[in-house]
């Protein structure tokens, strides 16, 4: 008797990325291809039930889409920013959505009648790049985030990191300076307090010192991009102390790949030079060799394509 294979084209998982200020809900398949999608503004302020209520609306569309194909719908994957509970399938805190242990998951699942996953939005995203990046796979992965704030998924051994307890790739509270500002994590001199999208602009704010527009992140990189010495400096600076972040990594993990996305990552040129540039000069020669970075092409969908491909990774 011959074992008969599904269609990877007609098995498919729901992605959902719910994000501070945008929810995107995709039906993917077994390739990575997003087949249809829906998107809407989160709107935290109209209260949990009726943004969870919009949610299912979105999920049920997608399953009936994947029922009219002649599809078999794996499950949903959740991808969010904040401290989920895997376990559980719960949002425990997302400070932009301002809920608290939320159980999402078993809310989608008793509507829905499908599996539900949740995970770590940087985590997700390292799903996506080690299942359907644009390079060839390999199976010992990073994926770093540098937006509004700096974190990091893992993949090693083709197996996601997650911790004990959700806590793996926190990369932006690893201390590079001891003695340096205080972040809100607590401790003292944070990667993120120097490469962040959130550094970058109060360092610029603060060093302009005058009235008047409020610069932001974009503002800074394109004033260093034009040239402009205070700018460039503070740009250049997050640069070497990302790479400095970078080298703990590489370090610790030897990956084969570490790609990179986030906002501040989509125009950020003269930060990604000098962070190679630090690399090149300061990581160990035997480790630097082996490992390739380069920037994400999975673009905005990243997030609910990790968290569909939770359900087309390998066990």
């Amino acid at each position: 008797m011959s074992l008969v294979m599904p269609q990877l084209n007609k098995e498919f998982a729901i992605g959902l990325d719910i994000g501070g200020t945008k929810i995107l809900a995709g039906l993917v398949n077994g390739e990575g291809k997003m087949i249809s999608q829906i998107h809407f503004a989160t709107m935290p302020e109209s209260g949990v039930e009726t943004m969870l209520s919009k949610i299912v609306d979105a999920l049920i569309s997608l399953k009936q889409e994947a029922i009219f194909r002649g599809g078999n719908v794996r499950g949903v994957g959740i991808a969010c920013t904040g401290v989920v509970d895997s376990y559980t399938n719960s949002i425990v805190y997302a400070k932009n959505l301002g809920w608290r242990n939320v159980p999402v998951g078993q809310y989608i699942f008793e509507i829905l009648r499908l599996p539900v996953r949740i995970g770590n939005d940087a985590n997700l995203a390292a799903v996506a790049e080690y299942m359907w990046g644009d390079e060839e796979k390999v199976e010992d992965i990073i994926y770093v985030t540098v937006s509004t704030g700096v974190g990091a998924g893992i993949v090693s051994g083709g197996q996601l990191v997650s911790g004990n307890s959700e806590g793996a790739g926190e990369f932006g509270h690893i201390s590079l300076d001891p003695k340096g500002s205080r972040c809100g994590c607590g401790n003292y001199g944070c990667l993120e307090n120097f490469s962040s999208g959130t550094a970058i602009a109060y360092l610029a704010n603060f060093k302009k010192g005058s009235p008047g527009r409020m610069m932001t992140t974009k503002d800074v990189i394109d004033a260093a991009n034009s040239g402009e010495k205070s700018a460039l400096d503070i740009v250049r600076n997050a640069g070497f102390y990302l790479g400095n972040g970078l080298i703990t990594l590489i370090h610790l993990f030897n990956p084969k790949r570490i790609v990179l996305g986030g906002g501040v990552m989509a125009n950020g040129n003269l930060l990604y030079d000098e962070m190679e540039k630090t690399i090149h000069e300061r990581c160990m020669p035997s480790l630097r060799k082996d490992v390739k970075l380069c920037k994400t092409t999975l673009g905005k969908e990243i997030g609910v394509l990790g968290a569909a491909g939770l359900y087309f990774m390998p066990n």
